[in-house]
């Protein structure tokens, strides 16, 4: 998987790749320092599958830097931001300036690589708390195809083998699917998690 990992601090920059690079040593992180070096480098590469923004970059601006990436690069690419806290971002507001999800700085370097992958493979990333615990609304809770596949599976009470087998996924991606649809429905279990998308009328 090749990346572009954009922090204005070097150490923290440093940090990351090396944090990334622990989980797995084949993958191919260009550093940037700047939303604009960020937009010069993708340009220079002849392949992309995800860029990861951080909200600390000075010439970024939230939404309207993601907005200007997604608009001056030359691939169609997947980006994430990342940071502390969303702030006033919402999941739905995210989503609809062309982001693909946001990862927080307490995430440990397997999930970090989990959720990139994930959305590198053209699905999206939103923490539990940024959909659940603010409050949102019924129609800013985003789920994914994928897991409304397995919503579906859990639906019908199929185990995560049966549900990995029936769409052609690892167990492993599946119970992460599970895991995000409990964080994002506020539920404590699987059980739960069809009760709640029935109770919200997620079909």
């Amino acid at each position: 998987m090749r990346m572009i990992l954009a922090y204005e601090n070097s150490l923290s920059r440093d940090f990351a790749a090396s944090h990334l690079a622990g989980s797995d040593p084949l993958l191919d992180i260009h550093p940037a320092a700047s939303l604009a070096q960020s937009i010069t480098l993708a340009n220079r590469l002849d392949r992309l599958d995800v860029v990861a923004l951080d909200l600390g970059l000075h010439d970024l601006d939230g939404l309207t830097g993601l907005r200007r990436f997604k608009r001056d690069c030359r691939h169609d690419v997947p980006v994430v931001l990342t940071g502390a806290q969303p702030g006033p971002i919402s999941a739905h507001v995210l989503v609809s300036a062309g982001g693909a999800g946001f990862l927080p700085y307490h995430m440990s370097a397997d999930a970090l690589l989990g959720a990139l992958r994930l959305v590198a493979a053209g699905e999206r990333y939103i923490p539990a708390d940024m959909m659940v615990s603010r409050g949102v609304p019924q129609s800013d809770i985003l789920l994914t195809m994928r897991e409304r596949d397995v919503l579906s599976g859990l639906r019908s009470g199929l185990s995560n083998k049966e549900i990995a087998d029936n769409l052609s996924l690892s167990e492993v991606t599946v119970k992460h699917h599970i895991k995000s649809l409990r964080g994002k429905l506020g539920a404590r279990n699987r059980v739960h998690a069809v009760c709640r998308a029935n109770e919200l009328d997620i079909a």
